[in-house]
């Protein structure tokens, strides 16, 4: 009994606490986590607003810990990171995407134990997905970490819902924008288009997304579409949604495609496939071309009233990404998660 009335007493504090959103890219989804919990928001810097018990990070959380350490920081405020990027995946991995040198490179041993120093400095997470969560865990067992989901605005998800696709072709899509090819998987999903269309040659792969263009993805039957405010064109024209991601913490472009009614094949390491998963999960795949390319050709091989029932599965199982019904979920994660920190005092 004791235990919950601490519990309910903190969350009765949660009412007074002054929380401060410190965005890094700015994503919507985010922004709108932060309007719901009633936080004000800032863009990340190193000169940040004092006066808050609680501050919300979206990416570069190591400024607030160095401010809190320097003292210019109350040294009792709590500090609470998003993560949704690909930093977790590259501490875990032996290599990282260098946006300066456009190329993969080796990830610095050195900056990986720094990094890991500074998830020991926060006083909570939250991961988008399950599978960012995992990402999480196996650098930092100790933090508190609650796990929430993206949405679909609700500008384009009556349109997604709403959207009838042509399965009965074979053209294949992909929607995401760059730098970050080696995060995207573009390297792995154009080599792999190479193979799938020696065997179906009328197949096509079109790429919607801001990129710089690698002169070696130029390849018959590959089309960079540049970025589309309206992609649901692209949707209608299309068999078959593939995104062979590399550590993305989710994949919003998945559960949109889902809801569209296009059936997804996605790589193992994207936090997607927990949505895949429910609908069918021999479309989640190892980053092995030729198990890509079997799915990919299995699921060709459909005939078209299969297809459409797999359709209607993957539109179904897309409805609950909804922004109203994930933003009550986060407010409430995010509430219990400050109800944990503050009753590890």
């Amino acid at each position: 009994m004791a235990k919950k009335r601490n519990t309910l007493d903190c969350r009765e504090k949660m009412k007074d606490k002054k929380i401060l959103y410190l965005y890094t890219g700015d994503h919507l989804v985010h922004r709108k986590f932060a309007e719901t919990i009633g936080a004000d928001i800032e863009g990340m810097s190193w000169k940040i607003s004092k006066g808050y018990d609680i501050y919300f990070s979206e990416g570069e959380f190591f400024k607030l810990i160095i401010l809190r350490m320097l003292g210019k920081l109350d040294k009792n405020s709590k500090i609470i990171n998003l993560f949704s990027d690909p930093r977790l995946f590259y501490l875990n991995s032996p290599y990282r995407f260098d946006s300066k040198k456009n190329k993969v490179v080796k990830t610095s041993s050195s900056k990986k134990f720094i990094a890991k120093k500074f998830l020991n400095q926060l006083d909570g997470v939250i991961c988008v997905g399950e599978f960012e969560k995992s990402l999480f865990r196996k650098l930092n067992k100790s933090v508190s970490v609650s796990v929430v989901n993206p949405f679909i605005e609700n500008r384009i998800y009556g349109k997604l819902l709403s959207l009838k696709s042509n399965l009965k072709n074979k053209n294949i899509l992909f929607i995401g924008n760059g730098p970050d090819y080696y995060y995207k998987g573009i390297d792995i999903l154009i080599e792999t288009f190479k193979e799938v269309q020696k065997k179906c040659p009328e197949t096509k792969l079109k790429i919607v997304g801001k990129w710089k263009i690698n002169p070696s993805w130029n390849i018959e039957g590959v089309s960079f579409e540049g970025a589309q405010r309206n992609v649901f064109n692209y949707m209608k024209e299309t068999g078959l949604y593939l995104h062979l991601a590399r550590g993305e913490a989710y994949g919003i472009t998945v559960i949109e495609a889902m809801l569209a009614g296009l059936p997804c094949i996605v790589s193992n390491i994207t936090g997607a496939k927990e949505a895949v998963k429910k609908v069918n999960p021999d479309f989640i795949v190892p980053l092995e071309k030729e198990k890509i390319i079997s799915t990919i050709e299995k699921y060709f091989e459909l005939n078209h009233r299969e297809r459409e029932k797999l359709s209607k599965k993957f539109k179904t199982n897309a409805k609950k990404f909804n922004k109203r019904d994930m933003l009550k979920f986060f407010k409430g994660e995010f509430e219990k998660l400050v109800v944990e920190i503050y009753n590890e005092k």
